[in-house]
Protein backbone atom coordinates (compact mmCIF):
# COMPACT_ATOMS: atom_id res chain seq x y z
CA UNK A 1 0.00 0.00 0.00
CA UNK A 2 1.25 3.48 -0.90
CA UNK A 3 0.41 6.37 1.40
CA UNK A 4 0.13 10.06 0.54
CA UNK A 5 0.05 12.28 3.62
CA UNK A 6 -1.70 15.65 3.62
CA UNK A 7 -1.20 18.54 6.05
CA UNK A 8 -1.23 22.27 5.19
CA UNK A 9 1.38 23.79 7.49
CA UNK A 10 5.01 22.79 8.01
CA UNK A 11 6.23 26.33 8.63
CA UNK A 12 6.29 25.65 12.37
CA UNK A 13 6.86 22.63 14.59
CA UNK A 14 3.94 20.92 16.28
CA UNK A 15 2.45 17.66 17.44
CA UNK A 16 0.32 17.12 14.35
CA UNK A 17 3.27 17.75 12.03
CA UNK A 18 5.38 15.28 14.00
CA UNK A 19 2.73 12.56 13.69
CA UNK A 20 2.27 13.22 9.96
CA UNK A 21 5.97 12.63 9.38
CA UNK A 22 6.18 9.66 11.76
CA UNK A 23 3.46 7.80 9.86
CA UNK A 24 4.73 8.84 6.44
CA UNK A 25 8.22 7.59 7.29
CA UNK A 26 6.88 4.31 8.71
CA UNK A 27 5.06 3.54 5.46
CA UNK A 28 7.34 5.13 2.85
CA UNK A 29 10.65 6.10 4.44
CA UNK A 30 12.12 9.56 3.86
CA UNK A 31 10.82 9.46 0.28
CA UNK A 32 7.20 9.53 1.41
CA UNK A 33 5.10 12.15 -0.38
CA UNK A 34 3.52 14.85 1.77
CA UNK A 35 1.10 17.33 0.21
CA UNK A 36 1.16 20.74 1.89
CA UNK A 37 0.44 24.44 1.37
CA UNK A 38 3.87 25.37 2.74
CA UNK A 39 6.56 26.24 0.23
CA UNK A 40 9.67 24.11 0.61
CA UNK A 41 11.75 27.18 1.47
CA UNK A 42 9.41 27.83 4.43
CA UNK A 43 9.44 24.28 5.81
CA UNK A 44 11.02 24.11 9.28
CA UNK A 45 14.65 23.06 8.96
CA UNK A 46 14.16 20.03 11.23
CA UNK A 47 11.44 18.73 8.89
CA UNK A 48 13.36 19.11 5.65
CA UNK A 49 14.66 15.78 4.43
CA UNK A 50 11.95 13.88 6.32
CA UNK A 51 9.68 13.59 3.27
CA UNK A 52 9.15 14.73 -0.31
CA UNK A 53 6.99 17.84 -0.02
CA UNK A 54 4.66 18.73 -2.89
CA UNK A 55 2.02 21.40 -3.34
CA UNK A 56 -1.47 20.38 -2.23
CA UNK A 57 -3.37 21.09 -5.44
CA UNK A 58 -6.02 19.50 -7.63
CA UNK A 59 -3.40 18.84 -10.29
CA UNK A 60 -1.06 16.98 -7.93
CA UNK A 61 -3.85 14.94 -6.36
CA UNK A 62 -5.06 13.95 -9.82
CA UNK A 63 -1.53 13.11 -11.00
CA UNK A 64 -0.85 10.95 -7.95
CA UNK A 65 -4.18 9.20 -8.30
CA UNK A 66 -3.66 8.45 -12.00
CA UNK A 67 -0.17 7.07 -11.33
CA UNK A 68 -1.57 4.63 -8.78
CA UNK A 69 -5.35 4.56 -8.08
CA UNK A 70 -4.80 2.35 -5.02
CA UNK A 71 -2.92 5.08 -3.15
CA UNK A 72 -4.46 6.14 0.16
CA UNK A 73 -4.63 9.86 0.95
CA UNK A 74 -4.19 10.24 4.71
CA UNK A 75 -5.35 13.75 5.59
CA UNK A 76 -4.51 15.24 8.98
CA UNK A 77 -6.47 18.47 8.64
CA UNK A 78 -10.21 19.11 8.41
CA UNK A 79 -10.04 21.66 5.57
CA UNK A 80 -7.71 19.44 3.55
CA UNK A 81 -10.05 16.49 4.04
CA UNK A 82 -13.02 18.54 2.87
CA UNK A 83 -11.12 19.57 -0.27
CA UNK A 84 -10.15 15.94 -0.90
CA UNK A 85 -13.79 14.89 -0.54
CA UNK A 86 -14.79 17.44 -3.19
CA UNK A 87 -11.98 16.21 -5.44
CA UNK A 88 -13.17 12.65 -4.85
CA UNK A 89 -16.59 13.67 -6.18
CA UNK A 90 -14.87 14.93 -9.33
CA UNK A 91 -13.14 11.55 -9.66
CA UNK A 92 -16.46 9.68 -9.51
CA UNK A 93 -15.77 8.58 -5.92
CA UNK A 94 -12.69 6.55 -6.68
CA UNK A 95 -10.25 8.37 -4.36
CA UNK A 96 -9.26 6.54 -1.16
CA UNK A 97 -9.28 8.99 1.77
CA UNK A 98 -8.74 8.54 5.50
CA UNK A 99 -9.10 11.49 7.86
CA UNK A 100 -7.05 11.84 11.04
CA UNK A 101 -8.78 14.15 13.54
CA UNK A 102 -6.22 15.82 15.82
CA UNK A 103 -8.37 18.51 17.47
CA UNK A 104 -11.86 19.36 18.64
CA UNK A 105 -13.98 21.99 16.85
CA UNK A 106 -17.28 23.77 17.28
CA UNK A 107 -17.45 25.65 13.96
CA UNK A 108 -18.11 25.02 10.26
CA UNK A 109 -20.03 21.79 10.77
CA UNK A 110 -22.02 22.23 7.55
CA UNK A 111 -18.85 22.93 5.55
CA UNK A 112 -16.91 19.92 6.84
CA UNK A 113 -17.02 16.65 4.88
CA UNK A 114 -15.55 13.41 6.16
CA UNK A 115 -14.80 10.04 4.52
CA UNK A 116 -16.10 6.73 5.78
CA UNK A 117 -12.84 6.05 7.66
CA UNK A 118 -11.80 8.48 10.40
CA UNK A 119 -9.04 8.14 12.99
CA UNK A 120 -9.58 10.01 16.27
CA UNK A 121 -6.38 10.56 18.24
CA UNK A 122 -8.13 10.81 21.63
CA UNK A 123 -11.47 10.16 23.31
CA UNK A 124 -12.08 13.93 23.39
CA UNK A 125 -11.69 14.13 19.61
CA UNK A 126 -13.87 11.03 19.18
CA UNK A 127 -16.67 12.54 21.29
CA UNK A 128 -16.43 15.79 19.31
CA UNK A 129 -16.89 13.88 16.05
CA UNK A 130 -19.88 12.02 17.48
CA UNK A 131 -21.51 14.92 19.29
CA UNK A 132 -20.86 18.02 17.21
CA UNK A 133 -20.29 16.62 13.72
CA UNK A 134 -22.78 13.73 14.13
CA UNK A 135 -20.39 11.24 12.55
CA UNK A 136 -21.52 7.62 12.78
CA UNK A 137 -19.65 5.70 15.46
CA UNK A 138 -18.85 2.91 13.00
CA UNK A 139 -16.71 5.31 10.96
CA UNK A 140 -14.37 6.23 13.83
CA UNK A 141 -11.29 4.34 15.01
CA UNK A 142 -9.51 5.53 18.15
CA UNK A 143 -5.72 5.43 17.71
CA UNK A 144 -3.62 7.32 20.22
CA UNK A 145 -0.61 9.24 18.99
CA UNK A 146 2.68 7.62 19.94
CA UNK A 147 6.20 8.92 20.38
CA UNK A 148 9.51 7.08 19.80
CA UNK A 149 11.20 5.75 22.90
CA UNK A 150 14.32 7.85 23.38
CA UNK A 151 14.52 7.86 27.16
CA UNK A 152 17.97 8.10 28.70
CA UNK A 153 19.25 7.53 32.21
CA UNK A 154 20.91 10.89 32.82
CA UNK A 155 18.89 11.96 35.86
CA UNK A 156 19.14 15.43 37.34
CA UNK A 157 20.80 15.57 40.73
CA UNK A 158 18.37 15.86 43.62
CA UNK A 159 18.19 19.27 45.33
CA UNK A 160 15.62 21.43 47.06
CA UNK A 161 14.40 22.97 43.78
CA UNK A 162 11.37 21.48 42.01
CA UNK A 163 11.49 22.14 38.27
CA UNK A 164 8.21 22.12 36.31
CA UNK A 165 8.33 22.40 32.51
CA UNK A 166 5.45 23.44 30.25
CA UNK A 167 6.37 22.46 26.67
CA UNK A 168 4.22 23.58 23.75
CA UNK A 169 3.37 26.36 21.37
CA UNK A 170 3.27 29.71 23.20
CA UNK A 171 -0.31 30.78 22.49
CA UNK A 172 -3.58 31.68 24.18
CA UNK A 173 -4.97 28.15 23.91
CA UNK A 174 -2.02 26.79 25.92
CA UNK A 175 -2.57 29.62 28.46
CA UNK A 176 1.07 30.13 29.48
CA UNK A 177 0.57 33.87 30.05
CA UNK A 178 -2.52 33.28 32.17
CA UNK A 179 -0.69 30.64 34.23
CA UNK A 180 1.97 33.22 35.16
CA UNK A 181 -0.67 35.84 36.00
CA UNK A 182 -2.68 33.44 38.14
CA UNK A 183 0.24 31.90 40.05
CA UNK A 184 2.80 34.71 40.34
CA UNK A 185 3.57 35.53 43.97
CA UNK A 186 1.53 32.55 45.19
CA UNK A 187 3.88 29.58 44.83
CA UNK A 188 6.74 28.44 47.03
CA UNK A 189 10.18 29.82 46.23
CA UNK A 190 11.63 26.35 45.59
CA UNK A 191 9.20 25.80 42.68
CA UNK A 192 10.64 26.87 39.32
CA UNK A 193 8.46 26.96 36.19
CA UNK A 194 9.97 26.75 32.70
CA UNK A 195 8.18 27.49 29.42
CA UNK A 196 9.54 25.76 26.31
CA UNK A 197 8.35 26.61 22.81
CA UNK A 198 7.71 29.47 20.43
CA UNK A 199 4.54 31.20 19.31
CA UNK A 200 2.43 34.33 19.08
CA UNK A 201 2.38 34.98 22.85
CA UNK A 202 6.16 35.02 23.35
CA UNK A 203 6.37 38.76 24.06
CA UNK A 204 3.31 38.70 26.32
CA UNK A 205 4.82 35.78 28.25
CA UNK A 206 8.16 37.57 28.70
CA UNK A 207 6.31 40.67 29.91
CA UNK A 208 4.23 38.61 32.35
CA UNK A 209 7.39 36.96 33.73
CA UNK A 210 9.19 40.28 34.12
CA UNK A 211 12.12 39.99 36.55
CA UNK A 212 10.71 37.03 38.47
CA UNK A 213 13.29 34.38 39.37
CA UNK A 214 10.65 31.60 39.45
CA UNK A 215 9.51 31.73 35.80
CA UNK A 216 11.80 31.10 32.83
CA UNK A 217 11.19 31.36 29.08
CA UNK A 218 13.41 28.87 27.24
CA UNK A 219 12.25 29.27 23.64
CA UNK A 220 12.48 26.22 21.38
CA UNK A 221 14.58 23.45 22.94
CA UNK A 222 15.51 19.88 21.89
CA UNK A 223 12.92 18.38 24.21
CA UNK A 224 14.20 14.80 24.07
CA UNK A 225 17.66 16.00 25.11
CA UNK A 226 16.43 18.31 27.85
CA UNK A 227 13.37 16.71 29.46
CA UNK A 228 15.38 14.64 31.91
CA UNK A 229 16.50 17.89 33.57
CA UNK A 230 13.00 18.59 34.91
CA UNK A 231 10.87 16.98 37.61
CA UNK A 232 7.32 17.47 36.31
CA UNK A 233 5.65 18.08 32.95
CA UNK A 234 2.64 20.40 32.99
CA UNK A 235 -0.10 21.40 30.55
CA UNK A 236 -3.06 23.57 31.57
CA UNK A 237 -4.55 24.25 28.15
CA UNK A 238 -7.95 25.57 27.18
CA UNK A 239 -8.28 22.50 24.95
CA UNK A 240 -6.10 19.62 23.73
CA UNK A 241 -6.58 17.01 21.06
CA UNK A 242 -3.99 14.83 22.80
CA UNK A 243 -1.03 16.45 24.51
CA UNK A 244 2.08 14.97 22.89
CA UNK A 245 4.28 16.73 25.44
CA UNK A 246 2.39 14.85 28.16
CA UNK A 247 3.13 11.57 26.38
CA UNK A 248 6.78 12.56 26.19
CA UNK A 249 6.64 13.20 29.92
CA UNK A 250 5.28 9.69 30.51
CA UNK A 251 8.05 8.25 28.37
CA UNK A 252 10.67 9.91 30.58
CA UNK A 253 8.86 8.80 33.74
CA UNK A 254 7.88 12.34 34.66
CA UNK A 255 4.75 12.79 36.77
CA UNK A 256 2.25 15.10 35.07
CA UNK A 257 0.32 18.17 36.18
CA UNK A 258 -2.78 18.94 34.08
CA UNK A 259 -6.24 20.38 34.24
CA UNK A 260 -9.28 18.16 33.78
CA UNK A 261 -9.96 18.58 30.06
CA UNK A 262 -10.56 15.31 28.17
CA UNK A 263 -7.49 15.63 25.94
CA UNK A 264 -5.29 15.67 29.06
CA UNK A 265 -7.18 12.97 30.97
CA UNK A 266 -6.56 10.47 28.16
CA UNK A 267 -2.90 10.68 29.20
CA UNK A 268 -2.86 11.68 32.87
CA UNK A 269 -4.55 9.48 35.48
CA UNK A 270 -5.29 11.40 38.67
CA UNK A 271 -3.03 10.42 41.58
CA UNK A 272 -1.57 7.59 39.48
CA UNK A 273 0.60 9.24 36.83
CA UNK A 274 0.32 12.75 38.23
CA UNK A 275 -1.99 15.47 39.50
CA UNK A 276 -5.24 16.80 38.02
CA UNK A 277 -6.29 20.35 38.94
CA UNK A 278 -9.75 21.70 38.13
CA UNK A 279 -8.95 25.38 38.76
CA UNK A 280 -6.06 27.79 39.14
CA UNK A 281 -6.47 27.70 42.92
CA UNK A 282 -6.08 23.92 42.81
CA UNK A 283 -3.04 24.35 40.55
CA UNK A 284 -1.44 26.71 43.08
CA UNK A 285 -2.12 24.27 45.93
CA UNK A 286 -0.70 21.44 43.82
CA UNK A 287 2.50 23.34 42.97
CA UNK A 288 2.99 24.17 46.64
CA UNK A 289 2.73 20.53 47.73
CA UNK A 290 4.63 18.67 44.99
CA UNK A 291 6.65 15.67 46.22
CA UNK A 292 10.38 16.00 45.62
CA UNK A 293 12.27 13.44 43.56
CA UNK A 294 13.63 11.46 46.49
CA UNK A 295 10.19 10.65 47.99
CA UNK A 296 8.39 7.31 47.55
CA UNK A 297 5.33 9.14 46.21
CA UNK A 298 7.33 10.69 43.40
CA UNK A 299 9.05 7.41 42.61
CA UNK A 300 5.72 5.58 42.41
CA UNK A 301 4.18 8.16 40.07
CA UNK A 302 7.31 8.13 37.93
CA UNK A 303 7.12 4.36 37.51
CA UNK A 304 3.38 4.54 36.75
CA UNK A 305 4.02 7.20 34.12
CA UNK A 306 6.54 5.03 32.31
CA UNK A 307 4.24 2.00 32.48
CA UNK A 308 1.36 3.98 30.95
CA UNK A 309 3.59 5.12 28.10
CA UNK A 310 4.65 1.54 27.37
CA UNK A 311 1.05 0.30 27.50
CA UNK A 312 -0.62 2.92 25.29
CA UNK A 313 1.60 5.52 23.67
CA UNK A 314 4.63 3.96 21.97
CA UNK A 315 5.31 4.78 18.33
CA UNK A 316 5.32 1.06 17.55
CA UNK A 317 1.77 0.57 18.86
CA UNK A 318 0.53 3.58 16.88
CA UNK A 319 2.04 2.34 13.62
CA UNK A 320 0.69 -1.19 14.10
CA UNK A 321 -2.84 0.16 14.52
CA UNK A 322 -2.52 2.38 11.43
CA UNK A 323 -1.35 -0.62 9.41
CA UNK A 324 -4.27 -2.71 10.65
CA UNK A 325 -6.80 -0.08 9.61
CA UNK A 326 -5.25 0.91 6.29
CA UNK A 327 -4.72 -2.71 5.22
CA UNK A 328 -8.51 -3.17 5.23
CA UNK A 329 -9.20 -0.43 2.66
Amino acid sequence: MELISVYPNFANKGGAQNVVLQISKAFSGINGIVLTNTALTKVVEDYKGSAEYRDFSLQNVYRLYKENPSRVFLSHHRKCTTKLMLIKWLFARRLKIVHVAHSTFNTLKLLSFFPKNIIAISSAVRENLLGYFKVKESKITLIYNGVPDVVNNNHRKTDDVIKVILPGRICSVKRQVEIVRQTKGKINENVQIYFAGVGDDELALKNAIGNSFQYHYLGQIPIFDELQNYDYVCLFSEKEGLGLSLIEGLMFGKPLITNDIPGALDVNVKNVTGFVCESYDMLINCLNSLPSRETPEYDNMSKNARKRYEALFTEEKMIIKYRELLSKL
